[in-house]
């Protein structure tokens, strides 16, 4: 009976801090990714005022300002480039690799980005893994809006995005499927290139 009574009060003991934890989690990721959104949008505003949203190099000057240093961009390129990272490490091309990965994201961003309509950003629902959070934004335009999935774990006392989705659009997997074909028989230099076809650039 003894032993039974201390399973129960281990379990409850567990429950009521596992709890917690995940609210905190969820909590401090939402956060974080409000810092990001208030900061986009007060970028975009300012465009939107301008009449620079449709300004490519705009654009993306608030990507590599408010989103790209936010990225988890070791993390992000090997699920990309999988299972070939390691040879992009081997011949010392992981910057070469990030590049790509940067302007991939870039092209990606844009599109919802430009048609911001001013209205403010919205922070929707939030999904609590147990090493990662999911925290999704939406951002509104003159059409449907854009869902944006951002997901975000703890890094060196911080968070950062490992993945996204843009409307229901998973970057990593996309792209890694995208250049399976070239995975499989490719140099590294063409694996690299293959995320950012010329005729999309």
């Amino acid at each position: 009976m003894r032993n039974i009574t201390a399973s129960l009060s281990c379990m409850l003991f567990s429950l009521i801090f596992y709890f917690p934890l995940q609210s905190f989690a969820a909590e401090d990721a939402r956060a974080y990714i409000s810092g990001i959104t208030t900061e986009l949008e007060a970028a975009l505003q300012e465009g939107r005022q301008k009449n620079l949203l449709e300004d490519e190099k705009y654009i993306d000057a608030i990507i590599d300002q408010h989103i790209i240093p936010n990225v988890d961009k070791e993390f992000m390129s090997r699920r990309i480039f999988r299972p070939r990272w390691k040879e992009i490490v081997a011949q010392n091309k992981t910057e070469q690799a990030y590049k790509a990965v940067f302007d991939s994201l870039r092209r990606t961003y844009r599109f919802a980005l430009s048609a911001y309509n001013g209205r403010p950003i919205d922070i929707r629902n939030s999904t609590v893994k147990a090493k990662y959070s999911v925290i999704r934004i939406y951002i509104h335009t003159d059409d449907k809006g854009h869902t944006i999935d951002l997901a975000v774990r703890p890094n060196e006392n911080s968070w950062r995005v490992f993945d996204l989705s843009i409307d229901g659009v998973v970057v990593t997997k996309t792209l890694n499927s995208a250049i399976k074909r070239t995975l499989e028989s490719e140099d590294i230099d063409s694996v690299i290139a293959a995320i950012n076809p010329r005729s999309e650039s």
